[in-house]
Parts: C-alpha cells; sequence; structure tokens
C-alpha cells in the first residue's frame, strides 16, 4: 500500500508540470543544408599584402595560405583567392580557353555552365560558373556535387582569380556576392 502512495504522490506532483508540457511551444533550430552560409553569419576583413588585396571572408571558417594563394573552409563550403602571371584583360572567350581549361585537368567533372563579363565595386571582371565533383567523403566514399563562382580580375600586371564552391543546391547567392563585392586593392 505504501508503494502504491508513494506512486500516486509523485504522479501528482509530476501533473502539473505534464500540462505546462502540452501547452508550451517549443521552436525548432534554424538548419541548414551542409555547405549553405547562414543569413547570420559574420564577415572579418582579410588582407594579403603579397597579394595586393582585402576582402570579407566568413568569421571563423579555416584559413590556409600559401603566398597569395588564400583558401578558407567550413565543412564543405570554400572560398579561394589567388595571383596568377597571365596578363591582360580577362574576356569570357580567354578566361573559358585559360583559366577554365586549367581548372578542368585539376578540378574532377568540371562542367561550365555560364560565362559572363560583370563589374565589380572593385572593377570589371569575368564571372563563370560551373558544377564539379567535391572531395571523397573518407566515411561516405561518395564525393558531394558542387556549385562554383569564378571571378578573373585583372590587377597590377596580374590576374586575381576569386572562386567559390558549396554543395549543389546551397542558397550562398547573398554570402558570395557580399565577398565579391567586398574585394579591394591594396
Amino acid at each position: 500500500m505504501t508503494k502504491r502512495l508513494t506512486i500516486l504522490a509523485l504522479i501528482g506532483a509530476l501533473a502539473p508540470l505534464a500540462a505546462h508540457a502540452q501547452t508550451s511551444t517549443q521552436v525548432a533550430p534554424e538548419t541548414h543544408p551542409v555547405g549553405d552560409i547562414p543569413d547570420n553569419q559574420a564577415f572579418v576583413r582579410y588582407a594579403n599584402a603579397a597579394g595586393g588585396y582585402s576582402l570579407e571572408v566568413p568569421e571563423g571558417w579555416a584559413r590556409a595560405v600559401t603566398g597569395t594563394h588564400v583558401t578558407f573552409t567550413s565543412k564543405l563550403g570554400a572560398v579561394e583567392i589567388w595571383t596568377a602571371g597571365t596578363t591582360g584583360t580577362p574576356t569570357p572567350a580567354n578566361v573559358r580557353a585559360g583559366e577554365l581549361a586549367a581548372l578542368a585537368k585539376t578540378i574532377p567533372s568540371l562542367k561550365v555552365t555560364a560565362v559572363k563579363a560583370v563589374t565589380l565595386p572593385s572593377g570589371p571582371a569575368v564571372r563563370a560558373s560551373f558544377t564539379s565533383t567535391g572531395p571523397v567523403n573518407a566515411v561516405t566514399g561518395r564525393a558531394p556535387e558542387l556549385e562554383n563562382e569564378l571571378y578573373v580580375l585583372p590587377h597590377a600586371g596580374k590576374r586575381v582569380l576569386l572562386r567559390f564552391s558549396a554543395p549543389l543546391g546551397s542558397d550562398n547567392v547573398d554570402a558570395w556576392k557580399q565577398m565579391s563585392d567586398s574585394l579591394r586593392w591594396r
């Protein structure tokens, strides 16, 4: 009898908590696909003296620097910027024949979807959009399909290349625009 009374007392004590749990609503946390840059992402300015440029990049992303080649990564998203010895004003035709042809030799399954002249706050550029295959995941053995944007800009007798990549279907349009528009010459 004592055991039964103890259980009934416990149920009676928990009843108000159960009623509250039924009336309160919980909001699920916002989720983003892997590689998607959240709208509330903070950005910081990164400067590369050797390359003569600076730009805003997502705060907290891992950075790897080799001379003028800098890569920022988080999960499957990446931002790369580097200079090339190629001279001359970039045009859609010479970017397709030059930079994109060179990248196709090192990037698996590169498929160009668009190449066009654009104007950024830092000056005229060529923007190439393409898909590619990312690195193989060691756990799953799968390689994700990536979407990429490559900007080619002339600066100080060289070309500056700015590449964004993320899993296909990620919504990074605004973040990629913010970063490409933030490019400044030093």
